[in-house]
């Protein structure tokens, strides 16, 4: 049987003075369950990082406002009826000055509160609705826009689905010439939360690309992956991209910084 139940997000907003945020964590209670549940980031993500570059004030915001989740979980128990209940989740969840704040409450009707806590965690958090590829997205749209820019490359490129009988994958621009690939190019964002991530990333593409080449659908040499570092990269990202780079040199797969317009652009027209 589904219940009403009340949701706020958690934004951290250190700047009030453009008034931006980035979701940090979910609070839920189900006045006529009697529960209140809370989910918040377990770190600094890198959508802070890259987003607000802050690695300092961030860890004691998140640290305060994780007591206060678990002083207000605590206290929940306190309320004998669902108004009450209802009226302290109102309250707290009621606009403040401060770096940390809610938006304003939201009504959901389920039957497992704590499992749809976590749910609209990775939906509003996480972002489990937008792709992986989303920044790759952002990405190719910078890079196509680029070569409207110049005549001879404005109409070189076509995005195609590259495939043999072992694999099949998309790459945005592709250059041919009487059937054969003279350039192919991909951005790689390498954003990700995680650093072993990062890595699966790169060993993801790096693998298409050499099963590719063995399939004799195009040449390594012609490859390029423009890509897209962390703004503020950590001591272990640093690492991951350094692992990287040497991942793709040791295979011979060509590689730019995305920001390096005049050398994807002179790889290209040598390329083609």
């Amino acid at each position: 049987m589904t219940t009403p139940c009340l949701y706020s997000i958690i934004r951290y907003a250190p700047y009030a003075e453009t008034e931006e945020f980035a979701n940090i964590g979910v609070v839920l209670c189900a006045p006529k369950l009697g529960q209140f549940h809370y989910q918040l980031t377990q770190g600094n993500n890198a959508r802070v990082k890259n987003f607000f570059q802050d690695e300092i004030i961030f860890p004691h915001a998140k640290d305060a406002i994780a007591r206060e989740m678990k002083f207000a979980q605590e206290q929940s128990c306190q309320f004998l009826t669902p108004e009450k209940l209802a009226n302290f989740f109102n309250y707290m969840v009621a606009k403040k000055e401060s770096i940390v704040h809610f938006s304003p409450a939201r009504v959901i009707m389920s039957d497992r509160p704590q499992e749809v806590t976590s749910e609209l965690f990775n939906k509003y958090v996480n972002h489990s609705e937008i792709t992986k590829e989303s920044r790759e997205a952002i990405l190719t749209r910078e890079l196509k826009n680029r070569f409207s820019h110049y005549n001879d490359l404005k109409n070189a490129f076509r995005k195609e689905t590259l495939g043999g009988e072992l694999t099949r994958f998309s790459i945005p621009f592709v250059a041919r010439q009487d059937g054969e690939i003279l350039c192919a190019i991909k951005p790689l964002a390498f954003t990700q939360d995680k650093p072993e991530k990062m890595m699966e990333h790169c060993d993801s593409w790096t693998a298409k690309v050499l099963r590719a080449a063995s399939e004799k659908i195009l040449s390594v040499s012609n490859v390029l992956f423009t890509i897209d570092p962390p703004s503020k990269p950590s001591d272990v990202e640093v690492k991951a991209m350094r692992e990287i780079r040497k991942t793709f040199d040791d295979k011979g797969i060509q590689h730019i910084e995305h920001k390096d317009e005049s050398s994807i652009i002179s790889f290209v027209r040598q390329a083609i």
